[in-house]
């Protein structure tokens, strides 16, 4: 999507690919996600494209719920639903009232929250849209239960489950199930939610909606514990605690932990009953679990009760209220956070009310000063006429002035920057001579030199009759000279490859990553598409193999990384070069202030090349490197 958006032009088209973009960053990096669904709304605001602005504003009204800052989110979806209603976006505006009814039901606001529920479900009738239709009764049903009217969430619940089942719309069928469960239970229709609750764990499970699943399962326990079913709540409570700990849910541990005091509670072994309340204490203190840990609380002063211990029983009972009361004020402050909230929000709208006032009695004085103006102005109308003339005449002469100022200082700097590359150019291909003449003569010169001197060693030995502890010293000197001589071709070799002069980029290249990768220090793969080795100039050759030793020689020794990809594609007259790889990466921030021999010559070869260099990476993502190159015959 990243490459698609780069090549998108201004248009719908764009507005969606950053939309999606958005919406991969909703859940786990919100930062950037915001970032993304504010280009949607500019965009889509310029080209007058309803839709982009909606979902930009629902998007982030979502997000914004998430982080519990609900009035924020509501204002962001009132405001898209005067962008729906004004421009009649009928299905745009089922779904903002969808949406904004969940701010008002997390505030608490239950009768708004039902409101904007059932609008959406009306216009989702209207548009018989029956697969959103099955989510809205789930959640009106849910609302009627937070209402305590559960009569009315029952039969929406219902509604709601039975068309998910008609649609196979798995998520509202988990939905409308535990809705359905939640008002069955208070009506004390056991038998029958323990069927919807058993069908909605498993439809979870299958989801991977693991906190739903867990939830469904303590329901389950909450039943047999009272319905009088020991056996069958140790039975689930076993069931919800080995799951919830096969996917590390903390919530769901605390419920199974809970679940089986109760089931010792019932069995009157209050002595295990008590281990497995302390058990339930100290996970949900560990992972601040408020109500979990109120619960848990509960449980063990109902434990020192009955086995006659005041002292205990009124210990857990404080610690309960405590909890009760820490939460309390927690909501009474979120409260008057909101009242705050809303009092500068008034005075803003005050002040930007006084501003407007303040603008139109400025607007009303200035008009006047215009009429007065004009007024003069006609006494004197030949002067203003000649100083408009003058001062014409005057800008004229001195934009042209300006003109070629600019011109000669626009020719001065390209002159610069052609006398810098010349010299750039001098000095890469003077480089590059120098290196393959050092490489010739010290391959073809001392080389030789050294290989006639083991020659000969060679043939002298076979004529001389030495000592054995000589013949050692002898053998160990041969063997300095052989080493002498590989480390001579390889510095040779590393100066000015032999197959780069011989046979050209491409085939250097692959001798090159063929070598590391039978090193066995990392796997690397060479890939090339279109090249064209006769028409890419010495120079141009040798600076990419160069950058290119540069980046693979970087990825070896700092990038841990076990695979790497070298990519050449020549297209045209142009050249793009990819170098990636798994390694461990790094903060592209270092590379600003960086003062790095090797990450200098890599600046400098593409600067030299007229060409780009692109770095993605972050600490534990990899690295991939991306250099273009245009003009390579150039």
């Amino acid at each position: 999507m990243l490459k698609l958006l780069s090549i998108s032009k201004e248009d719908s088209n764009k507005a969606m690919v950053l939309t999606y973009l958005g919406l991969q960053y909703q859940y786990n990096q919100q930062d950037s996600a915001v970032y993304y669904l504010k280009r949607v709304y500019t965009l889509s605001t310029r080209i007058h494209y309803v839709r982009g602005i909606v979902n930009s504003l629902t998007v982030q009204a979502g997000i914004l719920s998430d982080q519990d800052k609900q009035d924020e989110a509501i204002a962001l979806d009132s405001e898209a639903i005067v962008v729906a209603k004004k421009t009649n976006y009928i299905k745009g505006l089922a779904a903002i009232y969808n949406n904004i009814a969940i701010p008002y039901k997390n505030k608490g606001d239950n009768t708004t929250s039902l409101d904007y529920y059932l609008k959406a479900a009306s216009l989702d009738e209207e548009l018989h849209d029956d697969y959103r239709l099955a989510m809205a009764y789930a959640n009106i049903g849910a609302v009627y239960n937070n209402m305590k009217e559960f009569n009315q969430g029952y039969a929406y619940s219902l509604k709601g489950l039975l068309l998910a089942r008609s649609l196979d719309h798995q998520t509202a069928m988990e939905s409308g199930a535990i809705n359905l469960a939640g008002a069955l239970i208070p009506l004390k229709r056991y038998d029958t939610a323990l069927v919807v609750l058993n069908d909605a764990k498993d439809l979870a499970k299958k989801l991977n909606d693991y906190g739903m699943a867990e939830g469904a399962m303590n329901d389950i326990c909450a039943i047999y514990l009272e319905t009088g079913q020991p056996e069958l709540l140790k039975q689930n409570a076993t069931e919800l605690l080995r799951f919830a700990t096969s996917v590390n849910d903390k919530q769901g541990i605390c419920f199974g932990l809970a679940d089986l005091s109760d089931y010792f509670f019932e069995k009157k072994e209050y002595g295990q009953a008590k281990v497995w309340s302390q058990k339930a204490i100290a996970l949900a203190k560990q992972e601040r679990l408020m109500q979990s840990l109120r619960s848990a609380y509960q449980g063990a002063a109902k434990i020192d009760l009955v086995q006659g211990n005041v002292a205990g029983y009124d210990h857990y009972t404080n610690l309960k209220d405590s909890i009760d009361a820490s939460m309390l004020s927690d909501k009474i402050l979120k409260n008057t956070q909101e009242l705050e909230a809303k009092y500068f929000l008034n005075r803003k709208q005050a002040e930007i009310d006084d501003l407007n006032k303040q603008q139109k009695i400025a607007q009303l004085t200035l008009r006047q000063r215009n009429t007065i103006n004009w007024v003069l102005a006609g006494l004197v109308v030949v002067i203003a006429l000649i100083s408009l003339l003058y001062s014409r005449n005057y800008r004229q002469k001195k934009k042209l002035l300006e003109a070629g100022t600019m011109l000669q200082q626009q020719r001065i700097s390209e002159l610069e920057k052609e006398k810098q590359l010349l010299a750039a150019q001098a000095v890469l291909q003077g480089q590059v001579e120098e290196r393959a003449r050092l490489a010739k003569d010290l391959h073809d010169g001392l080389g030789s030199i050294l290989s006639s001197a083991k020659y000969s060693f060679t043939n002298m030995k076979e004529n001389l009759i030495i000592t054995q502890e000589n013949a050692e010293a002898f053998e160990r000197s041969m063997g300095m000279l052989d080493k002498s001589i590989i480390e001579l071709r390889r510095v040779a070799h590393n100066m000015m490859p032999e197959a780069l002069m011989k046979f050209g980029l491409d085939t250097a290249l692959k001798d090159f990553c063929g070598s590391v990768g039978q090193s066995g220090a990392i796997e690397l793969t060479y890939q090339s598409f279109e090249m064209e080795e006769a028409s890419i100039p010495t120079t141009v050759s040798s600076a990419v193999y160069r950058i290119i030793q540069e980046l693979v020689n970087n990825i070896l020794k700092h990038a841990e990384a076990t695979t790497a990809l070298v990519q050449l594609i020549r297209k045209d007259n142009a050249l793009s070069i990819t170098v990636e790889d798994n390694g461990k990466g790094f903060d592209t921030g270092i590379l600003d202030n960086s003062t790095g021999i090797g990450y200098l010559n890599l600046r400098n070869r593409v600067a030299y090349l007229n060409g780009t260099i692109d770095i993605q990476t972050a600490p534990g993502k990899g690295t991939s490197v991306n250099i273009e190159i245009g003009n390579i015959a150039a």
